[in-house]
């Protein structure tokens, strides 16, 4: 069957892309609220785009028409925010941060999630393995409702559980790490196997 997007509504291509391009990384992404307290939200619009520069890119609609989500709000502030690469186990804490909640209503506060210092202005979060101190390097309006967001990364945790080192490179235990990803509707993804191939010369 072939679909033509432009016959579609914005709903039912939304459904349709989440569901074929899969699965798509997790960015959790922590910034600072106005009221002295923190937002954390998931986007799954979400890959890096460049190591030199070391950028990402995270797609940000609205909450509704003509009003900024919260994180794009204080990104556009402040002008940097954390940004966590969630495991399988903050499942459950990734799905309960998708809620929809007042501005400066805190997620990290409802859910009772213990922070960690991390860059000058911003913690992160002790349970994530992964953690990136980026700084907003630009963001380009795709539509009415809908933002791409360009990331510098500034700082990156790992934790040493699943790090390790042999001359003079960094590697990531991906299975350890355990990275949590969207599928479609309601549906995540879990990586329990990995398929290593050499590239040709």
């Amino acid at each position: 069957m072939i679909f033509e997007l432009e016959k579609m509504s914005a709903n039912q291509r939304y459904h349709l892309i989440t569901q074929t391009v899969l699965p798509r990384p997790i960015a959790w992404i922590l910034t600072a609220n106005e009221e002295d307290s923190f937002n954390l939200a998931p986007f799954s619009y979400f890959a890096a785009l460049s190591s030199e520069p070391a950028l990402l890119v995270v797609s940000i609609g609205n909450k509704e028409k003509n009003l900024n989500k919260d994180t794009k709000t204080n990104l556009l502030r402040d002008k940097e925010c954390i940004l966590h690469i969630p495991s399988v186990q903050n499942a459950e804490d990734v799905n309960t941060s998708a809620a929809t909640l007042k501005y400066g209503q805190s997620e990290v506060s409802e859910q009772g999630l213990t922070l960690t210092p991390f860059s000058p202005n911003l913690p992160r979060l002790s349970d994530a393995k992964v953690a990136m101190h980026c700084r907003l390097y630009d963001v380009h309006q795709l539509s009415e409702n809908q933002s791409a967001c360009y990331l510098e990364v500034l700082n990156i945790h790992v934790e040493d559980s699943i790090l390790s080192e042999a001359e003079g490179r960094y590697f990531i235990d991906s299975l350890g790490l355990s990275p949590l990803s969207r599928l479609g509707g309601s549906d995540y993804g879990v990586l329990n196997e990995k398929l290593t191939l050499k590239r040709p010369s």
